[in-house]
């Protein structure tokens, strides 16, 4: 293109008029779109990312125009994909703006307007120059907070932005919620866990592109530097991608294969998650009843618990249908003069009780698993509970026996 000089993210100054820039393109943001000041009744809208053309320089990118320009400008370019960006306008960098956007190195930002700016996939022999330069995180990975720092955030009004490093655990399905204002949003919530804490946490996705990109995240397997993730409370603590918010995925960090080895090492532990909170919790399992369980659980912060009470639901129809993974479990309900509570027992937890392997309980006749299950059920048993709220799970099952008896409430 005539006139135009091709410019490095580094060497920018608000006196350039006809640059070119290529990066790759390593976060957006969803179009927000207003009325019109100058013609009534006429919408226009913006929308914004980030790219970046080395493991440091970083800038955010403005794009202005119509209601159908900004929405289809979205729509075209992908996180991942390495852009050429023609005759923007370079802005610097002011204070108030930036509470809206990823953190940068550049102190300038570039400005897009319909009809006067350009952007075009990169055809250029660089391109595999920039594609690993997407996993690069935008802030020092050893900045981060753990999950369990998250958890024990006093619930506030107010905006607390942190960076994580995770392991995805899951990845829920895509689901439309009503806001406030009734209108309808798009989300997906990631379940996220880390070496601080067995408690996992839900990663909540709103932009579309981050809900797309999140398809191809495996369980176990893929690991998120979060960059300024917002903290909300809802039935307890959470984060979300917001504005700011830079997800990574597979980040090139030292930290982050430590963490994949040891969230593989834990998943394939005998015990898996029963284990995992055992070994976490150590002796801090207070008594407590049924009421009081359900309290703590209401507070959404993970705790351990030593309950007295009685078995009153073992249903051993759910283990006929269940695997033998060690992360398989089955519904069961505890009751004292306080109420009902129900839990999750792995199957691990559930063969050292009844003193049988799954594969044996299996292959009884269904005579001998109900007289095995009428030795524990409506039987007073000691159990030891780790909740991860709402989420509760059995460490431990032992009933009670004229040689070791355990005293109700």
């Amino acid at each position: 293109m005539a006139g135009v000089q091709n410019f490095r993210l580094n060497n920018l100054n608000i006196n350039i008029k006809n640059a070119l820039i290529v990066g790759i393109i390593i976060a957006k943001n969803s179009p927000r779109i207003f009325e019109s000041k100058k013609k009534s009744g006429e919408s226009r809208g913006v929308t914004s990312f980030t790219i970046r053309d080395s493991e440091i320089d970083t800038i955010n990118v403005d794009v202005w125009g119509s209601d159908y320009f900004v929405t289809t400008f979205y729509e075209r370019f992908l996180v991942g994909d390495v852009v050429e960006i023609s005759s923007p306008k370079i802005c610097i960098k002011s204070g108030a703006n930036e509470n809206y956007r990823p953190h940068v190195t550049s102190p300038f930002y570039l400005s897009l307007n319909e009809g006067f700016s350009d952007v075009c996939i990169h055809s250029g022999n660089e391109f595999s120059h920039f594609l690993p330069l997407l996993h690069i995180p935008t802030k020092p990975s050893s900045g981060y907070h753990g999950l369990a720092e998250i958890l024990k955030l006093p619930e506030s009004t107010s905006k607390v932005y942190v960076d994580l490093l995770v392991v995805v655990k899951s990845v829920k399905p895509v689901k439309t919620i009503k806001t406030r204002t009734g209108v309808d949003m798009t989300v997906r919530s990631v379940e996220i866990m880390d070496n601080t804490t067995p408690a996992t946490l839900l990663l909540d996705l709103f932009d579309l592109d981050s809900i797309q990109r999140a398809e191809e995240w495996r369980p176990l397997e893929s690991v998120l530097f979060v960059s300024d993730a917002l903290v909300s409370w809802r039935r307890g603590a959470r984060v979300q991608a917001a504005a700011r918010s830079v997800l990574t995925h597979q980040p090139h960090a030292a930290d982050a294969e430590a963490l994949l080895l040891y969230v593989r090492n834990q998943a394939h532990t005998r015990g898996g998650e029963a284990a995992a909170w055992a070994a976490w919790s150590g002796e801090r399992a207070s008594a407590a009843s049924v009421a009081q369980v359900k309290d703590r659980l209401g507070a959404g912060v993970p705790f351990c618990a030593s309950l007295h009470a009685l078995l009153t639901h073992l249903d051993f129809e759910e283990l006929l249908v269940a695997t033998n993974e060690q992360n398989e479990e089955i519904r069961v309900r505890f009751s004292d003069h306080t109420g009902e509570l129900n839990a999750k027992i792995p199957l691990n937890i559930l063969e050292d009780t009844l003193g049988h392997s799954t594969e044996k309980l299996k292959s009884l006749s269904a005579d001998e698993r109900s007289a095995l299950r009428w030795k524990v059920l409506l039987e007073q048993c000691s159990v030891r509970l780790a909740a991860s709220p709402p989420r509760l799970i059995v460490l431990a099952l032992r009933r009670a026996s004229p040689a070791d008896p355990i005293p109700l409430y």
